[in-house]
This record gives structure tokens, C-alpha cells and sequence, in this order.
């Protein structure tokens, strides 16, 4: 993690206090949460937030020229401009690499040897998650559905907030800006804020550490050396490692934005209950598959062009977004799997038309929907093709025996496919009322829960996965 955790909990324990003390002097109190922000984020690597002020700058004059502007041209200039700075150092960091050792892998291939050596380059943590933020402003002021800051401490507030700063959710510039704008502090609601926190730590300790350092690393190091029976189990455990990972992480965040007063949207909603993967991705990541979907394939043309171009736009876009997750092939596979499975759904569902489907059919489908994007958690956790390869071809072994598994693995892939179908809101009036109680019992019960956590979990704590995305 950017922060032990022990360290982190000290420092949210001053952002809060700070944040009470100041929250009747806005700004003041914006002053302070970009100090923290900045503070947060340095902590992994200084020298990596010029790269945050260059995409803010760059964002707010680009924003405030595109709304002040009448000339067409001029425009999609200054659009461009802002796109190209965010893109630019997104593709440098996390792509140079990646197409120098593709290039000279390819002219290998031919016979012709090139000198050329990787840079090296370290990723900036969250470049990929605050330049598609600050896009996401300047692409909807050029459409005409968003009108610029004035503030440059909003603006700058907006792109460095830290809860989210480092693995989303990818946050729009409507939803921050007018809430930061708004004089109406509602009462923070504690409950629902520990309830979103301590339930990632749960998702992330529990399901997806455990899950990762008692059965899945071992497999993807050395499928030969698992049973088939591992291997199908690793692969629907990573499917959950992922799950836990990354909605535990999403989940600490908008609790922590909660706590500061900001309500973000959900960024997962029981995934593998979706019976398509038109609904996976409407569950999965959402802030990032929406975030695609208004700003590239709506921008490719979206369905208004006929049926060959949609499932054109749809392959397209997935190709991009598996691109966006990673420099390496198998995440452009993953993406282009996904795309040709939502350009196959949309194929069969123009043939068929719109039939709602029985339960059983439902049933089927959620089955088939979980089985496809399990096949590509393999591309997208597998260290390159061949290792994919391997571990597919290792689901030919035993199925009798499963030397790995123990207890805690089983109740981990129980309660992690348990989550995806269980009721949701049954727990919320619990929390509220928890969050209500005097503090001398809630310190204590969280402290509690911390320790349980920390007892009950493996050793260390890995970092998130999105991290390096």
C-alpha cells in the first residue's frame, strides 16, 4: 500500500480532525484537503506530482478557453490540447516501454536485430484514473454539458482528492464540483461510512489476500504444479480476489469521501449475478465502463450507425479499455475477448429480438456470463500468453485431490460467491444506528473489528491490484 496501515490511520485521523476544525471556513478547509492530498500522494513519489499539476493547469486553462470561445476550430484545439497533455503522459509512462519491447520483439521475429532497450520507466500511481478525470471535464465543456470552474483550488481539489486519487472511482467534475460548491453541510452519516469501510478492509483482507496468498499466486507461478482441481478453483478465486481487491478498495474510499462529505456513486454492484455481459459491465468498475462508454464508444458513434459499426464500436472500445489496464498483450486480448463476447450478445439479441428470459433461462445465463469472464481473468492475471496458456492446459489434471485446499480457502470463495447474491440494504438501518451511538462505543467496536481483521487475515498486507493500473 502507498501508506502502511498503521501510518494511514494516523494520517486520516488528522485529515478528520483538521476537517472539523476548518469546515466552516471553506477555504480554508479546501485549502488544507488539497495540502493533505498532495501530501498522500508524495508519499509514494514526490517528484510524480508535477504530473498532477501539469494535468491540472493544462485542464483548467484548456476548460475555461473551450467555454470562453465561439470559434469552432479554436475549439477543438484547445480540446486537443488538453486531450493530447493527458494522454501524452499517459501513454509515455505506462506505454513506451511496452511498444519499444513489442517493436523490437516483432523485428526479432523478421530477422533484423534492433539496439533499441525499454526506458525503464516506473508507472505514476493513478495516472490512469485522474487524467480520465480531467479528460472527462474537458470533453464535456466541448460538449456543451458542463460549465468550467473559476476556481482553481476547486478545479485542483477536484483532479488531487485523495481517497479516490489512486484507484478511482473515476469521479465527473458535475458530481465533485457541485458538491464542493454546495454551503449545505448535511450531517455525515458515521455508519454508512464504516459500513463501506470496514466492509473493504473485510473484502480485501479476508477474500482477496487470503484468497491470493494461500491459493492463487501459487497456482499462476507453477501451474504445472497444480490439480485440476486447484487450478479451477484458483481460477474462480481470482475471480473473487479481483471482486474483494478492487470493490474493498472502492468501498474505503467513498467511505472515507463520506466521512469528508462527499457521496460518491457505487463503483460495484454483484457482479457475477449478471446474466449478460452487457450487465457485467454495468456492475463491474462502473464509474470506468461508464466512463468508456459516454466518452469512446458513444464518440466512435455508439448504435446510431447500423449494426455492423456498433459491434465495430463495441470491439473497439473493449480493446481500449483492456489496453487502459495494463502494457502487455494479455490485457489487449482480455479487452478484445470482452469485445467480441458484447458484439456476439448484441448480434444474437438483434437476430432474436428482445425476449425477457425465464428463471431458468436467467439461471443459465448467470452460470455461462460468471464461466466467460472467469476464462478472462486467466488473460488478465496470467504474467504473459504462454503462462495463460499453461494454466488452461493444467485444468487437464487431477480433479480427485486438491492439496492446497483448507478450511479458510473454502470459507472464503463461500462468503465471496455469497456476497454477489446476498440481499442488499438488510444491514443499513444496523450501521446508521451504530454510526448514532456514543463514540466510547464505536472506537472501541471499531478497533475491535480492526484487530479480528488483522488477526484473522494472512501475514502483511498486499497491495491493491489497481494500483498498478
Amino acid at each position: 500500500m502507498l501508506f502502511p496501515t498503521i501510518t494511514f490511520a494516523v494520517f486520516l485521523t488528522l485529515v478528520l480532525a483538521v476537517h472539523t476544525v476548518l469546515l466552516e471556513r471553506p477555504r480554508a478547509w479546501k485549502a488544507s484537503m488539497l495540502v493533505a492530498s498532495y501530501v498522500f500522494y508524495a508519499w509514494w513519489d514526490w517528484r510524480f506530482l508535477s504530473l498532477i499539476w501539469l494535468s491540472t493547469v493544462v485542464d483548467f486553462v484548456a476548460g475555461r478557453a473551450i467555454h470562453a470561445s465561439a470559434d469552432r476550430v479554436r475549439r477543438r484545439l484547445l480540446l486537443l490540447l488538453s486531450l493530447g497533455t493527458n494522454l501524452g503522459m499517459l501513454g509515455f509512462f505506462k506505454y513506451a516501454d511496452f511498444f519499444v519491447e513489442s517493436f523490437v520483439g516483432v523485428m526479432a521475429d523478421m530477422g533484423i536485430t534492433v539496439a533499441a532497450q525499454p526506458l525503464g520507466l516506473i508507472l505514476p500511481v493513478g495516472i490512469s484514473f485522474y487524467t480520465f478525470q480531467t479528460m472527462s471535464y474537458s470533453i464535456d465543456i466541448y460538449r456543451g454539458t458542463l460549465e468550467p470552474t473559476d476556481d482553481p483550488l476547486d478545479f485542483a481539489l477536484f483532479v488531487g482528492f485523495f481517497p479516490q486519487l489512486v484507484a478511482g472511482p473515476i469521479v465527473r467534475a458535475r458530481d465533485f464540483l457541485t458538491q464542493l460548491a454546495t454551503d449545505d453541510r448535511s450531517p455525515v452519516d458515521i455508519g454508512r461510512s464504516l459500513q463501506l469501510i470496514l466492509g473493504g478492509l473485510f473484502k480485501k483482507i479476508l477474500i482477496a489476500d487470503l484468497l491470493a496468498s494461500e491459493l492463487i499466486d501459487g497456482v499462476f507461478a507453477d501451474p504445472g504444479g497444480a490439480t485440476g482441481l486447484e487450478t479451477m478453483l484458483a481460477i474462480y478465486g481470482y475471480a473473487l480476489q479481483i471482486y474483494g481487491d478492487f470493490s474493498g478498495y472502492s468501498d474505503i474510499a467513498i467511505g472515507i469521501a463520506l466521512l469528508l462529505g462527499f457521496r460518491f456513486p457505487e463503483n460495484f454492484r454483484q457482479p457475477y449475478r449478471a446474466a449478460s455481459l452487457q450487465e457485467f459491465w454495468q456492475r463491474w468498475h462502473i464509474s470506468l465502463s461508464t466512463w468508456l462508454r459516454d466518452y469512446l464508444y458513444i464518440g466512435l458513434g455508439g448504435s446510431r450507425r447500423g449494426r455492423l459499426r456498433t459491434y465495430r464500436n463495441l470491439l473497439l472500445t473493449m480493446l481500449l479499455g483492456g489496453l487502459w489496464h495494463g502494457a502487455g498483450w494479455t490485457f489487449v486480448l482480455w479487452g478484445a475477448f470482452h469485445g467480441a463476447g458484447l458484439a456476439g450478445e448484441r448480434l444474437f439479441a438483434d437476430r432474436r429480438g428482445n425476449v425477457t428470459p425465464s428463471r431458468a433461462a436467467r439461471i443459465w445465463r448467470t452460470a455461462f456470463t460468471f464461466h466467460f469472464v472467469c476464462v478472462g481473468w486467466v488473460l488478465f492475471r496470467s504474467a504473459n500468453l504462454d503462462r495463460a496458456l499453461e494454466v488452461f492446459a493444467s485444468l487437464g489434471g487431477s480433479w480427485t485431490s486438491a492439496p492446497s485446499l483448507n478450511g479458510g480457502i473454502i470459507a472464503a470463495l463461500l462468503v465471496g460467491l455469497a456476497m454477489q447474491f446476498a440481499p442488499r440494504g438488510r444491514l443499513d438501518a444496523a450501521w446508521s444506528a451504530f454510526g448514532r451511538a456514543p463514540v466510547y462505543v464505536v472506537a472501541p467496536a471499531v478497533l475491535s473489528a480492526l484487530l479480528l481483521l488483522d488477526l484473522l487475515g494472512p501475514d502483511g498486507v498486499a497491495p491493491f491490484i489497481y494500483f498498478q493500473f
